[in-house]
C-alpha cells in the first residue's frame, strides 16, 4: 500500500515538471531577419543588437556570410533593434514586439 501512495507522488510530480516545461518554454519567441544594402546585396558583418526592459543585458549578434542573424529566445517585451556596418549609416528598428510563441521577422 505504501508502495503505491509513493508511486502516485511520483507520478504526480513528474505530471506537473513536465507540465511546468512547456510553459516556461512558450514564455518567450524570437527575433530574426536578413541585412541587404540598397540594391539588395547581401551585408555580411552587421552588428544587430536588441535593447528593451525585459532584458538584463542586450543581446548582440553579427549577420552571417548570407546576412541572416537569429535571437532565438526573446523574452515577451517591446524591443528596439539596430543595425551597425562601418561606413553604413545606422538604421533603427522600434516597436518590436514579441508575444508568447511569437517570431518576429525584422530585415533591413
Amino acid at each position: 500500500m505504501m508502495r503505491r501512495g509513493f508511486r502516485a507522488i511520483l507520478l504526480a510530480a513528474a505530471i506537473l515538471s513536465a507540465s511546468a516545461i512547456p510553459a516556461h518554454a512558450q514564455a518567450i519567441g524570437s527575433i530574426f531577419g536578413k541585412v541587404t544594402d540598397a540594391s539588395g546585396g547581401v551585408l555580411p558583418g552587421v552588428t544587430v543588437t536588441v535593447t528593451g526592459e525585459a532584458l538584463q543585458q542586450p543581446l548582440t549578434a553579427v549577420t552571417s556570410e548570407n546576412g541572416t542573424y537569429q535571437f532565438p529566445s526573446v523574452p515577451i517585451g517591446t524591443f528596439t533593434v539596430s543595425f551597425e556596418l562601418a561606413s553604413f549609416k545606422k538604421a533603427v528598428r522600434p516597436n518590436v514586439v514579441i508575444s508568447t510563441g511569437f517570431n518576429a521577422g525584422v530585415d533591413q
